[in-house]
């Protein structure tokens, strides 16, 4: 063997292999990484230990350990929710909550009926007819059939049973019989003028209650002294017969 191949020998066994090293490093970093996190009496203790990484798993000595080989991790988040004190903050939290909820729920309430009367004020504006049928007898017409010598509202030519509605929002200040008018309905309108429907065959609301413009109230008849089935509407302003053709019209 000459001296250069002797020589090129030697130093192949005085050079160590990289990839060894950064292997043996590796595994020992590992090792000391472990040492310092498990605590010294590990070895047979069932007492809980916190780890980093419950994914961690690392190859000593030809001895897999994972996670499932490590005692059950007491982790902090778990240790928080029995704190003191813990209890008494979800408790103030969900008061918290419950009060914004109803909060909310009020301004919602609010704003509701905010839009409703607008709604209702709107309605108030609008007028329909009492009825759908056509006009057989104008206001301030002169005769001696009428208790006063004259005709004190309009009257709507329908047949019996056909359908009377609210000529606009109010409140029924009256329902009943009346001399002359027979079975009668009484409106008051936002605006205090009283309508009044009469000899209706069938009244369909009651003292009191709110009705909605061209809501049906009753029916069409021939009670009282009337010749015929038709509907006698009236306007009254603070008892005062007015033509029903301004208010519901604009017009004599």
């Amino acid at each position: 063997m000459t001296s250069g191949k002797v020589k090129d020998k030697m130093l192949k066994l005085k050079a160590p292999n990289n990839r060894w090293i950064s292997g043996s490093i590796l595994v020992i970093a590992i090792g000391l990484t472990i040492a310092m996190t498990l605590p010294s009496n590990f070895a047979g203790s069932s007492d809980p230990v916190v780890v980093a990484d419950a994914s961690l798993e690392v190859s000593v000595a030809n001895k897999d350990i994972g996670a499932a080989d490590l005692p059950i991790v007491e982790t902090p988040a778990a240790a928080k929710l029995g704190a003191p004190g813990t209890e008494e903050k979800i408790q103030k939290f969900k008061a918290q909550a419950a009060d914004l909820a109803a909060k909310e729920v009020a301004r919602i309430a609010a704003e509701k009926e905010k839009k409703a009367a607008e709604r209702r004020a709107l309605r108030a504006k609008y007028t329909v007819n009492p009825a759908r049928a056509r006009i057989s007898v104008g206001y301030g017409r002169r005769g001696r059939i009428w208790d006063l010598g004259w005709h004190t509202g309009i009257d709507f030519n329908g047949n019996y049973g056909d359908s009377v509605f609210a000529a606009r929002v109010g409140r029924v200040i009256f329902t009943g019989w009346r001399p002359a008018y027979g079975r009668t309905i009484e409106v008051r309108h936002l605006d205090g003028v009283v309508t009044r429907y009469a000899h209706l065959s069938r009244i369909r609301v009651v003292a009191g209650q709110e009705v909605d413009v061209g809501e049906r109230i009753g029916n069409i008849g021939a009670s009282g002294k009337a010749f015929g089935a038709h509907l006698h509407f009236e306007t009254l302003v603070n008892g005062n017969y007015k033509n029903p053709g301004i208010w519901l019209w604009g017009n004599d």
